[in-house]
């Protein structure tokens, strides 16, 4: 398997997606239910043709998300305190399309998002085989202001099977949360995180130019 996620990015390559571009089409009021799987809580979805992603033309639909902690992916050799990644699936090939979310500790004075919270009470709480607890939220709110500004490139699963049928969206710009709560829950996300895999042949896009580059987080 030479296609293997997650990746430390390094020099990516800028393109012009043209109408390629990445195209985010949830709606607020998304409804899910939490899941704490072998690889940590999941918010799982169901089928639900308004929720979807366009990426190459191609359209993807919402099935679920996860954290990771710390980050899977790296940035020139650095790694983020937390990852989401939002996992979509097209229903007619079964591909995948993953947006990968950098989540960091911040100087902002808001509250850890809700649904953080609703997932935290529930690990507290010992759960850790049932599937009816059902949450509300607007996926929207977990996107930097900036998430046109990503990285793209050719992958796979993260956890067996490791599956390289993925394209993967990594998006530059942390999702910043309040430091002092956030201190509190990571290690209720805290998986195991898969080390980057060799890029091999592939190329690393981005919608940036290298000089709009964030400097990494350890």
């Amino acid at each position: 398997m030479s296609q293997q996620s997650p990746i430390d990015i390094r020099n990516p390559i800028y393109a012009d997606f043209g109408d390629g571009k990445l195209k985010i089409k949830w709606n607020s009021d998304v409804y899910g239910h939490i899941h704490k799987g072998d690889h940590g809580m999941q918010v799982l979805f169901a089928s639900d043709c308004r929720q979807y992603i366009e990426l190459s033309g191609k359209q993807y639909h919402l099935r679920q998300f996860h954290f990771h902690h710390p980050s899977e992916h790296w940035v020139d050799g650095s790694q983020h305190a937390m990852e989401l990644h939002v996992v979509h699936q097209n229903s007619h090939d079964g591909s995948l399309a993953v947006i990968g979310i950098f989540i960091d500790p911040g100087k902002t004075k808001d509250p850890v998002h809700k649904l953080l919270t609703q997932i935290a009470s529930i690990s507290f709480a010992g759960s850790n085989t049932k599937d009816d607890y059902h949450v509300s939220f607007d996926p929207n709110d977990f996107l930097p202001k900036d998430w046109k500004k990503h990285y793209r490139y050719e992958g796979s699963l993260t956890t067996p099977p490791y599956s390289e049928n993925v394209s993967w969206v990594v998006i530059k710009d942390s999702f910043e949360v309040n430091e002092t709560e956030l201190s509190e829950l990571l290690e209720i996300f805290e998986s195991e995180a898969r080390f980057p895999e060799p890029l091999n042949r592939r190329y690393i896009l981005s919608t940036f130019k290298e000089d709009d580059k964030p400097k990494g987080k350890k």
